[in-house]
């Protein structure tokens, strides 16, 4: 979600740099302005746009919730955090922390994936002591896509 507002303002940003500067350079005495405002306007639209890709990559390797059809046909099976490191980044009051997992579905052999996952200081800290082993829930078709219901 935060990708695609920080996407949207960027292209706000564009298109009213586009608009002032072709209205203001018109007049030799608004001239020096337009240049100065489109600069400023489409500089803080490229650093929105890093903000929304930035956003994104992190979005794109979260733990996501699955919806009631794909829980009734998802493999159960058990997540071991393998590591766990806070980022720097803070969302909605919570941290972004990575987490390697090593996830083994039933009647299958296990593989290793990385996360992110939006946790409270306390669950982080209970994540790094070691030795947790989490249930979760995967996706039969793609098995990159797993629900830990107790980091939700």
């Amino acid at each position: 979600m935060p990708s695609i507002v920080f996407g949207t303002l960027a292209v706000i940003a564009v298109i009213v740099a586009m608009v002032l500067f072709l209205v203001l350079r018109r007049k030799p005495h608004t001239r020096v302005g337009a240049y100065v405002s489109a600069m400023f306007l489409l500089l803080g639209a490229g650093l929105l746009a890093m903000g929304s890709i930035s956003f994104a990559s992190m979005e794109s390797a979260a733990l996501r919730t699955f919806t009631p059809e794909e829980r009734a046909v998802a493999v159960p099976c058990n997540a071991a955090v393998l590591r766990i490191e806070e980022t720097s980044n803070k969302f909605n009051g919570r941290y972004i922390w990575l987490l390697r997992l090593r996830v083994t579905p039933q009647g299958s052999s296990p593989y290793e994936i990385e996360r992110t996952a939006r946790l409270t200081s306390s669950m982080g800290e209970h994540l790094e002591r070691g030795n947790v082993v989490l249930s979760c829930l995967l996706d039969p078709t793609d098995h990159t896509r797993i629900e830990i219901s107790a980091l939700a």
